[in-house]
């Protein structure tokens, strides 16, 4: 990127030309082209995962439990265990999962389950394995753009 950057920059005697009409309607159309493609490669992606029925309760709960929480801590605990356990689990987690589905725990139980779950299992390792795995770096992202006068 520096130096892609570099090959980009002029100096102050480099006198700069205008934009053509219109010009920036047209990066940001083709800004938000390239948006939706890379949500639908994502949503691709996630969609091949498929889950368990403990994945399916605990992410269905934990929705809930998000939608009517109102601090922000809590908040991000849920987004934190939904990302955890919407990934690959090992048999040993899956079978805890199903235990709390047959036992219907819900709410700040589930909540306080799940939390033991994800320490007990070192979760928080995973985070940065399952990026790697996924392909996350392969996405495309926006860097600059450039416009030829």
């Amino acid at each position: 990127i520096p130096r892609i950057l570099g090959m980009l920059k002029t100096t102050p005697e480099q006198s700069g030309g205008s934009l053509p009409p219109d010009y920036n309607k047209a990066v940001m159309r083709v800004k938000r082209r390239f948006a939706e493609e890379v949500k639908h490669r994502q949503a691709e992606r996630e969609h091949t995962l498929s889950l368990t029925q403990g994945q399916r309760y605990v992410l269905r709960e934990l929705r809930e439990l998000f939608r009517y929480a109102t601090d922000d801590e809590e908040k991000a605990q849920i987004n934190l265990l939904e990302k955890a356990f919407r990934g690959p689990i090992t048999t040993a987690i899956n079978r805890e999962l199903n235990f709390l589905r047959k036992n219907a725990v819900k709410e700040r139980a589930l909540l306080k389950s799940l939390g033991q779950v994800y320490f007990q299992h070192n979760m928080q390792d995973w985070a940065d394995n399952q990026r790697r795995r996924s392909g996350d770096d392969d996405l495309p992202r926006l860097i600059c753009s450039e416009g030829l006068i």
